[in-house]
């Protein structure tokens, strides 16, 4: 492994070609007179026996420090940007900025070659990482690759630390939930869906309209001024909010496979509720995730589901009691992989295969609804 990585960072993809050309020449030449092969793998030898010296000069004559990294948090499937800046203490005819030694389900594209001259303030470059799966990853190789003057060999100045990429769950809309408030159980989650009927008398502000509004609510102005309606929006008077809980137990191989979408879920769940203000805490097992209110929210509760591990033969955890520091006050909708008698929680969503349940309180939604096949929405 550490050849390779050798491989990917001191040589130039052109580089490359020509080794791989050398290692070709080399086999086709024991084909019995086919000297041509030969004398091709003689040149390329005589070629990298100069590229040493060359490489050497380059590397005495650079002086560059990479400062100030940086990388964006992205969704599954999308790229991330990798900003640094480059300080230069001679002048560089030809650098970019590079994330090497990935894991295998992320994909580093490198930035164009610049120039930089001794005396410019540091230069920002930017190089890109394609993501496929969700996870926190730490990009500890992040350089600034100088080639030689042939092109053919690279000196890689890195960085020295690291930083975390947190890519979170692919983007998933829940467009209706009636399933919250359906049945007996549902009663504890109906009056937070309800604001006229729980609201404060302090006028706050305005927001969007959304289906359930009070048409009394309305406010005509901002209704004439932008052509879509807007509704008044006054302090709440009422407890925390709802409790979102997420159980990431497999109890066998099966529910392993649909742990990310159930991680996929929990965050289309936890958003719909933050976009109604309705969300109070939020627990991933037993351990709370700190809810700083605001823009913090939403962050926070990607951030948690960002970083939890995939699910595998090692680190399988087996179902246990949901045990909450304190005893929640408010009602708890929790999201697992497999149907569980919490005398806590009020309503259940498993996602799997299991029968579904004709009790209120349990509903089992099936992988492809997690996916939201259906213009990227789900109904629950």
């Amino acid at each position: 492994m550490a050849i390779y990585f050798w491989w990917l960072d001191y040589f130039t993809p052109a580089g490359r070609a020509f080794a791989s050309l050398f290692l070709l020449a080399m086999f086709a030449g024991a084909i019995p007179g086919f000297w041509a092969a030969w004398i091709f793998g003689g040149l390329d030898f005589l070629l990298f026996l100069g590229l040493v010296f060359s490489l050497f000069v380059t590397a005495k004559r650079s002086k560059i420090q990479v400062e100030s990294v940086s990388v964006n948090r992205v969704r599954e499937g999308e790229t991330a940007t990798v900003t640094a800046y480059l300080a230069v203490r001679s002048t560089i005819d030809c650098v970019n900025l590079g994330a090497n030694r990935l894991p295998p389900s992320l994909t580093g594209i490198e930035s164009d070659n610049v120039k930089i001259k001794v005396g410019e303030p540091p230069r920002k470059l930017e190089c890109f990482v394609k993501t496929t799966r969700r996870g926190s990853y730490m990009l500890g190789k992040v350089s600034a690759n100088v080639p030689e003057i042939m092109g053919l060999l690279r000196w890689p100045y890195g960085y020295n630390g690291s930083v975390e990429l947190l890519v979170y769950p692919r983007a998933l809309k829940v467009q209706d939930f009636p399933f919250l408030t359906q049945g007996p159980s549902g009663m504890a989650f109906a009056p937070f869906l309800m604001p006229s009927l729980t609201r404060g008398m302090n006028f706050i502000g305005v927001r969007p309209y959304r289906e359930g509004d009070s048409l009394r609510d309305l406010h005509h102005k901002a209704f004439a001024r932008y052509g879509k309606p807007f509704t008044k929006e006054f302090e709440v008077e009422r407890g925390a909010g709802v409790i979102l809980l997420l159980d990431t137990a497999t109890p066998n191989f099966k529910s392993r496979q649909y742990l990310e979408h159930a991680i996929r879920l929990a965050a289309a769940v936890g958003e719909w509720l933050l976009d109604r203000e309705i969300l109070g805490r939020f627990f991933i097992d037993s351990e709370e995730i700190a809810l700083d209110g605001g823009s913090e929210s939403r962050k926070n509760l990607l951030d948690a589901l960002a970083r939890i591990p995939p699910a595998s033969l090692a680190s399988a955890r087996q179902p246990a009691p949901w045990a909450p520091a304190a005893r929640p006050m408010d009602p708890v909708l929790r999201i697992g992989l497999y149907a569980s008698d919490e005398p806590l929680v009020n309503k259940h969503i498993v996602v799997g295969t299991q029968p579904a349940s004709t009790e209120d309180k349990l509903l089992v939604v099936s992988p492809e609804d997690c996916e939201g096949i259906e213009r990227g929405t789900v109904v629950l």
